[in-house]
């Protein structure tokens, strides 16, 4: 097979045609070697479209409430938008990018040649490949009329399809929306040879007559095209796509969204399953059929129940008949047993996703149900990996422009292979805002029951893509569950479930006997030194004392403080917050939990990051002013198993807050009016805490625009969260021992950085740092293993 050109010159016309980089293979097979070529790419993921659709494509249909649309349309359109999706990699600029790329031997002698010829339009390309696929399918007129004989597909959707399956459709040169399909940058010549003439390309137009029963090949056009030609050509698709989904509705709209995933899934299994040497086919049937039985759920459950029986409220769960449940109960009353319970009836022989808003909650949900479980689950979050590395072990393609993309792709298999995974939310609705890692994830997502926990802890744009969600997948049991619902967050939800005609249901509230317990006596204190005294009882009587403060800085400087003032005591003095690097906040984690497991007295010092991912107990909580919902969490930490009435209330101390950040004024005063509207704070329990909640918003959740379901001709991503204040580093000290992991457990640098990873502020990044695949390069940054990034 000869893959590089005879002869180089201007108007090289290459002797085989690629789609894929080539790797110097070490035992290089048939399907490897096929797979990076035009024609073998392009058949491969038509194969994967064609497996999807067999598998799962009913699905797909009855997950978002389509089926009413038809198989058929939907079907021809993922197949014609498969075989459309990298007809644009016939073109100069492409080939000699991707021969570039390529590691194989056979490439070497050529690279010289290959490197003038690539210098001489700026080593860029003119246009992406997925641009130049919409050119030719709509604005050559032969093509189109000819495409347009496929009458099961919609042709404009298939190429949105086949245009976004880069999520670069609709982005500018800065990577900012434009406004326009793409943009042609200066100095890439004035001048683009588009291989339509070319053997491969005949051999790919024979194809769609084969696969797609299209007639003979169409009449060619021009190869050489000009940069005004195709800027030309891009205007003139932009208005039609404007013109075009002007009339769309929401329901076209989930169609359309469903074409794009399902192609997107297509390439990513035809792309690295023949590269890692597996059999499409075997491989993807194989994992799509993947699904829970009530026995797998049974097994998880009983590992947590431990022979007791179900609450009366797990009970209601597991006998909710409603499509989406919404639960309301306190933290610790057991509402994570209640979702397995629920699951045993709404997940039977579907996949199950049970989604937390943090990495540290999805972590400790997997330990807590799935690890160890026969069944196999899997963890997803962004660092998942390395969580498994380390809490378990700690014992003895060239045009992407994201440096994560392959890790994304690698991750979503997972996916695929398990029918449970616990995960962050982002896993999941990630996908409302064109998030790689939920797209790629894709076919799992289209099989699956969903529970989202901790919904009280969403910002406004999560919220909202919640709402998006709920719109979206109209045919998927989803569970809701929170300690404390916000009245206009309930408000919202049972909006949307009437739009949707569904039945309208109360949340479903936790034990009772449980819940107005009197656990908690508040008292607030003048300062955080008024504190320290009744610290020191409480560590004598060898409790648990957990400080939550709402900052870093202020994290290490009590840690510091304490442990002047208790050196003589022996006592554990623990921190925790989120600026440390992530293996080492893994064994803050674990040392934190087991010292709140032993007997004895200890004491954390840590930031608002325990809010839900520690389940721990503590017997005093001193706190700082937050807004309400953050207090609600942080007091689930304290006196969390009280079972008995007859058990005495326990001491939380609350003290002013008065730095103007992290939270806005709005939202602290959420926190004064819940305190100051309590009738008796030295008796409170979870009930009491939930009704003064309920009436404190400051304001309705906001509409939040999908990408996913709303962006028709523009395929990009969104911000699925509202912004942070931190940026993620690796530190300059730390290069040696990340790029020593690499090579030892033959990793990229981006993987082996995650352990190393470290979030700082915003404010203490500087332009001149620099970068390392996806992490600036940090210098100057004060770190500890102890303490961690002082600001």
């Amino acid at each position: 097979m000869r893959i590089f050109p005879a002869g180089l010159g201007e108007q090289e016309v290459y002797k085989q045609l690629l789609a894929k980089s080539v790797p110097d293979f070490q035992e290089e097979s048939p399907q490897q070697r096929g797979a990076t070529t035009y024609t073998g790419h392009i058949a491969l993921v038509m194969e994967g479209a064609d497996i999807l659709l067999d598998e799962i494509g009913a699905d797909i249909l009855q997950q978002l409430g389509l089926s009413s649309l038809g198989f058929e349309t939907f079907a021809g359109t993922v197949r014609l938008a498969a075989y459309l999706h990298d007809w644009g990699k016939a073109n100069q600029h492409f080939q000699e990018m991707v021969r570039l790329s390529s590691s194989h031997q056979c490439f070497r002698e050529h690279q010289p040649k290959l490197k003038r010829l690539w210098s001489g339009h700026g080593e860029r390309q003119m246009i992406r490949h997925e641009f130049l696929s919409a050119i030719l399918a709509l604005r050559v007129p032969s093509f189109r009329k000819w495409l347009s004989q496929q009458s099961s597909a919609d042709l404009v959707t298939a190429v949105w399809a086949a245009m976004g399956h880069h999520l670069q459709a609709g982005l500018g040169l800065d990577k900012k929306p434009a406004g326009e399909l793409t943009q042609i940058p200066d100095g890439t010549g004035q001048k683009l040879n588009i291989y339509t003439h070319h053997h491969d390309f005949g051999v790919v137009l024979d194809l769609g007559t084969k696969r797609l029963n299209l007639p003979g090949r169409p009449e060619l056009p021009q190869e050489i095209w000009t940069k005004d030609e195709l800027e030309e050509a891009l205007r003139s698709l932009r208005d039609e796509f404007i013109d075009y989904e002007y009339h769309l509705d929401q329901e076209q709209q989930r169609f359309i969204a469903a074409v794009k995933a399902t192609v997107i899934a297509a390439d990513l299994a035809g792309s690295l399953l023949p590269k890692v040497g597996e059999d499409l086919n075997a491989w993807m049937r194989d994992a799509l059929h993947l699904s829970l039985s009530a026995q797998d759920i049974q097994a998880l459950l009983d590992k947590r129940l431990d022979g007791k029986e179900l609450r009366p409220f797990q009970v209601q769960m597991a006998q909710a008949m409603h499509r989406v449940t919404l639960v309301k109960a306190g933290c610790g009353t057991g509402k994570t047993g209640g979702a397995y319970a629920w699951a045993k009836q709404q997940a039977k022989d579907r996949r199950l996703f049970f989604c937390y808003p943090t990495t540290g909650t999805a972590t400790q949900g997997f330990l807590d149900y799935a690890d160890g479980a026969e069944m196999e689950a899997a963890l997803i979050h962004s660092r998942a990996d390395l969580d498994r590395d380390l809490l378990f072990n700690s014992e003895g393609n060239p045009e992407e422009d994201d440096t994560n993309d392959h890790l994304a792709r690698l991750k979503a298999f997972q996916a695929w292979r398990k029918p449970l995974v616990i995960c962050t939310v982002d896993t999941v609705l990630g996908l409302i805002q064109n998030n790689r890692n939920p797209l790629y994830a894709w076919p799992a997502l289209a099989q699956a029951a969903f529970v989202f926990d901790e919904v009280h802890a969403y910002d406004d744009r999560l919220f909202g893509a919640l709402l998006q969600f709920l719109k979206a997948f109209r045919g998927a049991p989803i569970l809701l569950m929170s300690a404390s619902f916000r009245a206009s967050q309930l408000k919202a939800l049972h909006q949307v479930l009437g739009e949707l005609g569904e039945a309208d249901s109360s949340p479903i509230e936790g034990p009772s006997h449980l819940e107005v317990l009197k656990r908690y006596s508040l008292q607030q204190i003048e300062s955080s030194a008024g504190a320290w005294p009744s610290i020191s009882t409480a560590l004598q009587h060898g409790e648990k004392v957990l400080w939550v403060t709402n900052s870093v800085k202020d994290c290490i400087h009590l840690y510091r403080q304490a442990q002047t003032q208790l050196s003589s005591r022996g006592v554990p003095i623990l921190i925790y917050h989120s600026r440390f690097r992530y293996r080492d906040r893994v064994q803050k984690h674990k040392a934190l939990i087991a010292a709140f497991r032993e007997s004895g007295p200890a004491l954390a010092i840590t930031t608002q990051v325990c809010e839900m991912s520690l389940d721990i107990s503590c017997d005093l909580l001193v706190t700082a002013m937050a807004p309400a919902a953050a207090l609600i969490q942080r007091l689930g930490r304290l006196n969390r198993y009280m079972g008995d009435p007859k058990e005495n209330a326990k001491p939380a101390m609350i003290y002013p807050w008065p730095a103007p950040l992290p939270y806005k004024p709005e939202e602290m005063a959420t926190g004064n009016q819940l305190i100051a509207g309590l009738a008796d704070p030295a008796s409170i329990s979870q009930r009491d805490l939930a009704e003064g909640a309920a009436g404190l918003d400051w304001h309705p959740p906001k509409d939040v625009k999908s990408q996913w379901l709303e962006g028709n001709w523009a395929t990009y991503r969104d911000f699925l969260r509202e912004a942070g204040y931190t940026i993620t580093v690796v530190l300059k000290e730390d290069l040696q021992d990340i790029w020593q992991e690499a090579r030892f457990k033959k990793k990229s640098f981006n993987e082996a950085a995650l352990g190393w990873a470290v979030p700082i502020p915003v404010s203490a990044y500087k332009p001149s740092w620099k970068r390392q695949g996806y992490y600036p390069i940090a210098q100057g940054v004060s770190y500890s293993e102890e303490v961690g990034a002082e600001p």
